[in-house]
């Protein structure tokens, strides 16, 4: 039994069966009566109605063969990939909505799968700067390692060469501990649970864990603190964005320098600068400083690994705020930290 569908079979097997209903109704009629013109007349009515019926028949069988077409089209674009094809415009029908929602789930398909060949990239990249610093760091140890044993019996080198490695070793924990972050903010591990509360305490967080290498240099902090000011954040990963770059500031500003924090409401933002002393970014190089591991070549012989202020930037704007900067050499850096005042766009 040929069980394949075919629409050219649905309009013969229609039209057959108009034809033997009209063939039993004219031999229905011819049993009850004989007037001719009753018979005329009817004929004429057959024909006009079986006209409108085939019309009407042509016309379905020919718009369901168009979309079928168009459907087997986009199909087979969407099986390929192909991108190129425009979209039609189609009238309201709901053959043309059908053939509307089609092109949509191709585009959503199409986003998600770009989507996810983006974070394969990122990742890839992620990876590639791991392995990268991990094996410079591990390069580093080993040759220290050696000359500890070299030197072993040389009270001052030794202890010069197990400060160093003490560094390093320290290098390594905040490295180690900044790609967790970073890793687990970019796949989605870590979430972010911002609303619109008060920033002062956020800030006073995170001057916590700077103020002791502050002190050490004998950098002054001034705070301008006030718990009028709100801003749409989560507190525990804006004080870490916060952190980084006061981290920095302190970091890279001489002793006897000093860190001002000033906090002011804007129309839509709330304002955090973080203005410093020290020895400031050329223009130049202001664009690269968010990359990761980027490091200016001017500071390569001061610690950091170059992922505070990436991680930063990352925490900032997936709160919808964003980071800008003002520097010049030799005078000093202001970090602007923007954040929205009310609730997140809808």
């Amino acid at each position: 039994m040929d069980k394949k569908f075919s629409l050219k079979k649905v309009y013969i097997v229609s039209t057959l069966l108009f034809v033997v209903i009209l063939l039993s109704t004219y031999l229905l009629l011819y049993s009850i009566t004989s007037d001719l013109k009753v018979f005329f007349v009817f004929t004429i009515y057959t024909v006009f109605l079986l006209a409108c019926v085939a019309i009407l028949l042509y016309s379905i069988f020919h718009k369901l063969t168009l979309f079928t077409n168009e459907l087997h089209r986009t199909l087979e674009n969407m099986i390929d990939g192909n991108i190129s094809f425009v979209e039609e415009q189609y009238d309201e029908t709901l053959l043309s909505q059908i053939n509307h929602h089609l092109h949509r789930l191709y585009n959503i398909l199409e986003a998600a799968k770009n989507s996810a060949h983006t974070e394969k990239l990122r990742l890839q990249e992620l990876i590639s700067d791991i392995s990268h610093q991990l094996k410079t760091l591990m390069t580093t140890l080993r040759l220290t390692e050696s000359s500890i044993e070299r030197d072993i019996s040389d009270p001052n080198k030794l202890q010069s060469l197990l400060h160093t490695n003490t560094l390093l070793l320290s290098k390594l924990e905040f490295l180690l501990l900044s790609l967790v972050k970073i890793s687990r903010l970019e796949a989605g591990i870590i979430t972010l649970d911002p609303g619109c509360q008060e920033i002062g305490n956020t800030i006073l967080t995170a001057l916590e864990n700077v103020v002791l290498a502050a002190t050490e240099k004998k950098i002054e902090i001034v705070f301008n603190y006030s718990d009028e000011y709100k801003a749409y954040h989560d507190p525990k990963w804006t004080a870490e964005a916060i952190y980084n770059i006061l981290d920095n500031a302190v970091k890279y500003t001489k002793e006897n320098g000093c860190i001002s924090i000033e906090v002011s409401s804007l129309e839509s933002y709330t304002k955090i600068s973080i203005k410093d002393s020290g020895i400031g970014i050329r223009e130049s190089e202001i664009p690269h400083i968010f990359r990761r591991f980027y490091r200016s070549p001017s500071v390569k012989a001061l610690p950091g690994v170059g992922i505070g202020l990436h991680l930063a930037q990352d925490i900032i704007t997936r709160q919808y705020g964003f980071i800008h900067v003002l520097s010049a050499p030799n005078i000093g850096s202001t970090f602007e930290i923007f954040l929205m005042n009310g609730d997140a766009p809808k």
